[in-house]
């Protein structure tokens, strides 16, 4: 359902002598080999494909227990789950960014070869990266937070929270499959 193997290859356009990569939407195409691109989709599968996915899980799990453990030996303040959560959440976030910029990072010295996209295929590209389950997915999950949100009796601050994120999310992922059905018809 959600292939990220195929959201990263999509970001390379195949040229005579390599393959094209923009950095950036104000950065022209920077030159990647075949060999170079060979690596790079491995590195993404190790972080980010089936096997780098089960990696993540069992190093959160080994990292859950850990904490269960402890927190059973020793005295550990109420905020302390927060922190774990909030810790967990962006190591996570940190690994599958540091392996999605590393195309990036490959071609920073590199001169670029094509002129910079334009505005609207650089955001076009952007959409064609999400498919359509997961944007399906997204929206039912994100609506359904929403929905959730609108008809509780709990207005604190969380739910708040809780509504906004949720409303923004699902407004967000409606222009997504809008601006993805108009592409279609181009």
């Amino acid at each position: 359902m959600f292939d990220t193997s195929g959201a990263f290859k999509k970001q390379f356009t195949r040229v005579e002598g390599g393959y094209l990569v923009y950095p950036s939407r104000k950065i022209g195409g920077k030159l990647i080999s075949d060999e170079e691109y060979d690596h790079l989709i491995k590195g993404w599968e190790r972080a980010a494909g089936r096997t780098g996915r089960w990696k993540a899980i069992g190093i959160i799990i080994a990292v859950i227990a850990l904490w269960t453990l402890l927190s059973d030996l020793v005295s550990v303040p109420e905020w302390g789950e927060s922190l774990l959560v909030a810790a967990i959440v962006l190591g996570v976030c940190a690994w599958f960014l540091w392996a999605s910029t590393t195309p990036r990072r490959l071609v920073s010295d590199r001169p670029a070869i094509t002129p910079p996209r334009g505005a609207a295929e650089a955001r076009r590209d952007a959409r064609a990266a999400l498919n359509w389950p997961f944007v399906v997915f997204a929206l039912i999950l994100s609506g359904a937070i929403f929905f959730g949100s609108v008809t509780a009796n709990d207005r604190s601050p969380g739910a708040w929270a809780w509504l906004i994120g949720s409303g923004v999310m699902s407004g967000l992922y409606v222009w997504i499959a809008i601006k993805k059905l108009t592409d279609r018809m181009r």
